[in-house]
C-alpha cells in the first residue's frame, strides 16, 4: 500500500505532461508551424495566372479593390498584399488590387464661366485630363467658353470615364491675345505640359526622341529643341502648339530655374473670374 502512494501521487502529474504535450502536437498541427509558403511576385498576371500560382503554393487569391490605369493590362494585378518574397503560413490569404476591365463613370463637371486655372484644377480633382485649349475672341480672357469631348460639346452632369481628356474653349481677349513662347529645354513631357497649359499653349508633334526604345524612356527624356524656340521678345497667339525634340541624354539638360512658377505664365487667368 505504501508503495502505491507515490504512483498515485505521479499518476496526476503524467497525466497534465501528456494533456500538454498532446495539445502542444495539436496546435503546431492546426496551425502549420513549420509551413511556411514564399510570396510569388504577382503584379501584371491575370487575375485567373495569379489565382493558379497561388494555388499550387496553397495560399488563397481575394480581391479587395479595383482602380483603373493604362500602364498594365486591363483585369491584370496592380498591387498585392503580402509583397512578394514575403514567407506567410499555408493556406494565407493573399489581398489583390486589379486594374478595372473599364475605367469608372462620372459626371461631367460644369467649367463653363470658370478661369482656366480654376477649371483645371477641378478636372485633375474629378480624374479627367486636358486635351487641348483651343481659343476664341471673348471678352473674358482665359474664360471657359465651352467644354468639349472628342470634338463635340459635352454638357454638365453627362457621364464621362474617369481619365479622358476634354478641349477647352477658352476666350482670348477681344483683339486675340498673345503670348511669349516658354522655354522647355530640359523638361519631361509630363512637366511640357504643365508648362504649355499655364502658358496657354499646346504641345505639337514629338520630332524625334533619341534613345527612346520603350515607353519609360520616353517618359523619362527631356526636350533639347522646340520650335518655335523660346524667345521672351517673341509672341504668339494663345493655343498655338509647340513641337518638340526629347533625347534620353539628360547630360547638362536642366530646366531653367522657377520653370514651375505659375507668375511666369500668368495671364488674366491668374485672376478668378468674379462671380
Amino acid at each position: 500500500m505504501a508503495r502505491q502512494r507515490p504512483l498515485l501521487v505521479l499518476l496526476p502529474i503524467l497525466v497534465a505532461i501528456g494533456l500538454l504535450l498532446a495539445g502542444w502536437l495539436w496546435l503546431r498541427i492546426y496551425t502549420r508551424h513549420d509551413s511556411l509558403v514564399r510570396v510569388p511576385d504577382l503584379q501584371g498576371l491575370s487575375l485567373e495566372e495569379a489565382a493558379a500560382m497561388l494555388e499550387k503554393r496553397d495560399l488563397q487569391a481575394l480581391v479587395v479593390d479595383s482602380v483603373y490605369t493604362d500602364e498594365v493590362p486591363k483585369g491584370s494585378v496592380v498591387d498585392q498584399d503580402p509583397d512578394n518574397g514575403v514567407d506567410v503560413k499555408a493556406g494565407r490569404k493573399i489581398y489583390l488590387v486589379v486594374n478595372a476591365m473599364q475605367p469608372k463613370m462620372i459626371d461631367m463637371p460644369a467649367l463653363v464661366d470658370m478661369s482656366k486655372r480654376q477649371a483645371m484644377s477641378v478636372l485633375e480633382i474629378v480624374g479627367l485630363k486636358v486635351k487641348e485649349l483651343q481659343y476664341r475672341p471673348d471678352p473674358c480672357m482665359d474664360c471657359v467658353i465651352q467644354q468639349l469631348y472628342k470634338g463635340r460639346p459635352i454638357a454638365a452632369d453627362d457621364k464621362i470615364r474617369r481619365g479622358e481628356a476634354v478641349t477647352l474653349v477658352l476666350g482670348a481677349g477681344e483683339k486675340g491675345e498673345r503670348v511669349p513662347v516658354p522655354e522647355l529645354r530640359g523638361l519631361t513631357q509630363v512637366e511640357v505640359s504643365m508648362v504649355l497649359n499655364m502658358a496657354s499653349l499646346n504641345s505639337g508633334v514629338v520630332v524625334t526622341c533619341d534613345g527612346c526604345n520603350t515607353k519609360a524612356d520616353s517618359a523619362f527624356a527631356r526636350v533639347y529643341r522646340q520650335s518655335p524656340a523660346a524667345n521672351p521678345n517673341a509672341r504668339i497667339a494663345m493655343g498655338s502648339v509647340i513641337d518638340l525634340w526629347l533625347t534620353t541624354d539628360t547630360t547638362d539638360l536642366r530646366p531653367a530655374s522657377g520653370w514651375n512658377d505659375p507668375s511666369r505664365y500668368a495671364t488674366n487667368d491668374s485672376l478668378d473670374v468674379p462671380e
